[in-house]
């Protein structure tokens, strides 16, 4: 009798991209994890001071966080499509006409 490997497998009886990569998996939650953190304490640019030119902290802070928003959620994508590439994708047959 054989053990159940204890991975999620999806319908067709393949692991899922989760199961199947979890370190990749691991660094894309850290990765929105950190984001939300950042965006979400407060203390962290609340405060009157420093300023940065005639501007409070708060403006330089969402100048600097939003780009850097942007390149970390293209890395997220940029993984989760590096996962699925692995597992053919229903009615995908790479260009080749069925005979």
């Amino acid at each position: 009798m054989t053990q159940p490997s204890g991975a999620p497998m999806t319908p067709g009886g393949t692991r899922s991209a989760v199961a199947a990569h979890p370190v990749t998996s691991a660094i894309i939650a850290i990765l929105i994890l950190a984001s939300i953190f950042f965006a979400v304490w407060v203390p962290l640019y609340a405060s009157a001071t420093p300023k940065i030119g005639d501007f409070p902290f708060f403006y330089a802070y969402l100048l600097i966080y939003m780009p850097v928003l942007g390149v970390v959620m293209w890395i997220v994508i940029t993984l989760q499509h590096r996962m699925r590439a692995g597992s053919p994708r229903p009615g995908d047959d790479n260009g080749e006409v069925a005979r």
